[in-house]
């Protein structure tokens, strides 16, 4: 008799899948504050979670048969494609036909694309990852296109609660003095 703990599968899904969303988020964060800085987080998170990917199948498979040569040289194949697209469109702004922020928003795209594939061919919980990315990916786009629209009411805003604040200090009268 074993009196070990099983871990189950599902753990490693969840864990794995928790970090995929956990900087796939952080992503919108670097992008919000600062537009360049967008488009180096989103070409080193290709790799990463290339390698979170390939290791979560080997995870899985480690001590079943079902981890073949094949099944690994294609999951290798999967993610080399988007490092070399990525490397594409790195070229692309490197000559000026694309700026930081549309690649940053080509990466991320791409990136979705391929986790979104990965959970139909390799393990379906990427194709959650993948929805939810392509998400991020288009709110970070909308809230480019429409930031100043936006964004021009709360400056209204703060202007006039400022105004109104100095107003109230300006006119108080002041204090007794002894």
């Amino acid at each position: 008799m074993q009196n070990q703990i099983k871990h189950h599968p599902w753990y490693a899904r969840l864990f794995v899948s928790l970090i995929m969303l956990v900087l796939s988020f952080l992503g919108l964060v670097v992008a919000d504050v600062k537009t360049d800085g967008a488009w180096v987080y989103w070409r080193w998170m290709v790799p990463i979670f290339a390698v979170l990917c390939l290791w979560l199948s080997w995870y899985l498979r480690r001590k079943g048969h079902s981890l073949s040569i094949v099944k690994v040289y294609h999951e290798v194949l999967h993610w080399v494609g988007l490092i070399v697209s990525v490397y594409l469109v790195t070229l692309f702004v490197e000559i000026g036909v694309m700026n930081r922020l549309d690649a940053s928003l080509v990466v991320i795209t791409m990136l979705a694309l391929t986790t979104f594939l990965a959970g139909i061919y390799i393990e379906v919980t990427y194709v959650v990852v993948g929805i939810i990315l392509g998400l991020f990916a288009a709110g970070a786009a909308f809230a480019e296109a429409y930031l100043y629209t936006v964004m021009l009411p709360v400056l209204i805003f703060g202007i006039i609660l400022v105004t109104w604040v100095v107003h109230r200090l300006h006119n108080r009268p002041p204090p007794p003095s002894e």
